[in-house]
């Protein structure tokens, strides 16, 4: 064995100029591998990380599907959703008014008509609609993660922080009113009582609201939910749902005291948008376009935020895309890896076919073919473990595949490599020596 390995050795170095040819060729085939390899592994992994890049969008809209914002979402539909199924990134608005000025304080609590104060609840700087972050300033100690919170937190635009004389660290205090829209979309306003100060049947000027400002934005903002003060969404629902009040009006009565204007999520795994969706439909979600047929009431509460609408166009065209990249590539990987092989065949014929004479010589003074065999497999998988070598750096940074998928690709590339060897050498010495070698002389 040890006579072997020195012999192998020995046709190794002996013929440069064929062990560099071998090395080169196994350089190209590894560097075919590690292309088709790793595209796959890049498409599985695209794959995997799409519901990052472009995930699914879930929005509850109006029973027509022609609108996802001012609606009256009930908390128990939005609380069902979250708890029915895994969902990131989700975006929550109530709308809400104060009366800052004394004129606003006058207006008649039964007739309340939006007051000077523009308010707007949400559980994340996101929520308001792509604004640009960069815009709000903070006070110390405080950041966009006060949204998320319940504490009575709020920030302000800096026209209106001017025109009433506030700065960060002020209280704002106000009376607030809670905005819920009609059937027929129209907004109605009612006051934000306590317990103690509720005046039963009469309407009257709610108490007065206190909220710490902690920062300030520039109209430059660009938010697509505008408003005077933004504050936690949580807060205003906590506000709401600790008053024990005998609500009979149709404002307080209606999808409960509290509910949510917008809603917008996305799933954890997006992957299962069929499954989801029914269990959407089994949560009492309704199907968008709904349309009133013969026999049932012509009515539709076009404010209801009752339906799902899946904005998941994008994301199925994608999921698509790569899923068919790799079954394509799959599908071809047995044809990929024959070709591979014939190429290793090939290029051993070629380049040990000149070695023929020298296999006749040591077969005439009595060595086994199949020793003649391994010694030229052993130096031709030597050279081809070399180029190996050489291609894994390359590898590693142009197809973009971790040390893992860099060795499998190693590996296969010498299976294969193996395999090509052992056909090539039973071609090349599948002759007769004496015949040879009285020919070549």
């Amino acid at each position: 064995m040890k006579f072997t390995v020195t012999e192998a050795g020995y046709q190794l170095t002996r013929n440069r100029g064929r062990s560099i040819i071998m090395l080169c060729v196994s350089l190209l085939l590894c560097g075919c591998i590690a292309f088709y390899l790793g595209s796959i592994t890049t498409s599985e992994r695209a794959l995997r990380n799409i519901n990052e890049s472009n995930p699914a969008v879930v929005n509850i809209c109006n029973p027509t599907g022609d609108s996802m914002e001012n609606l009256v979402i009930n908390t128990i539909h939005t609380d069902l959703l979250q708890a029915g199924w895994e969902m990131k990134d989700v975006r929550l608005t109530s709308q809400a008014a104060g009366a800052f000025s004394k004129e606003a304080r006058e207006q008649d609590p039964k007739g309340f008509s939006g007051g000077d104060t523009k308010i707007l609840g949400i559980n994340c700087v996101e929520a308001m609609g792509t604004p640009d972050q960069r815009y709000i300033i903070y006070m110390d100690g405080y950041d966009g993660s006060c949204f998320s919170g319940s504490e009575p937190l709020c920030i302000i635009s800096e026209d209106y922080a001017g025109e009433n004389n506030i700065s960060p660290g002020d209280e704002l205090s106000m009376p607030m009113y809670l905005c819920k829209y009609r059937s027929d979309r129209r907004p109605v306003y009612y006051p934000i009582f306590d317990s103690d100060t509720w005046g039963g049947d009469e309407f009257e000027t709610p108490p007065d609201r206190t909220l710490k400002v902690v920062g300030t934005f520039s109209h430059k903002l660009g938010a697509y939910h505008q408003a005077d003060v933004y504050l936690p969404v949580q807060w205003l629902r906590d506000t709401m749902d600790s008053q024990d009040l005998p609500f009979n009006d149709f404002r307080y009565s209606r999808l409960g005291k509290f509910s949510y204007n917008t809603f917008q999520c996305s799933p954890v795994d997006s992957m299962k948008l069929n499954e989801m969706k029914l269990k959407f439909l089994d949560m009492g979600f309704g199907i968008p376009f709904y349309m009133p047929i013969s026999g049932q009431s012509d009515f539709v509460d076009f404010s209801a935020g009752r339906s799902i609408w899946m904005d998941d166009e994008d994301f199925i065209k994608t999921a698509e895309k790569l899923a068919g990249t790799v079954r394509m590539y799959k599908a071809f990987m047995a044809p990929f890896f024959l070709v591979v092989v014939l190429l290793v065949t090939l290029a051993v014929l070629l380049v040990l076919r000149g070695a023929r004479r020298d296999m006749a010589l040591a077969l005439s003074i009595g060595r086994e073919k199949r020793d003649i065999a391994f010694v030229h497999l052993l130096s031709s998988l030597s050279a081809q473990g070399l180029g190996c070598l050489i291609a894994l750096p390359g590898v590693l940074l142009l197809a973009g595949v971790d040390i893992l998928t860099a060795l499998i690709i190693c590996g296969a590339f010498l299976l294969c490599a193996v395999i090509g060897d052992i056909m090539g050498l039973w071609g090349l010495l599948r002759f007769d020596a004496l015949e040879l070698l009285t020919k070549t002389d």
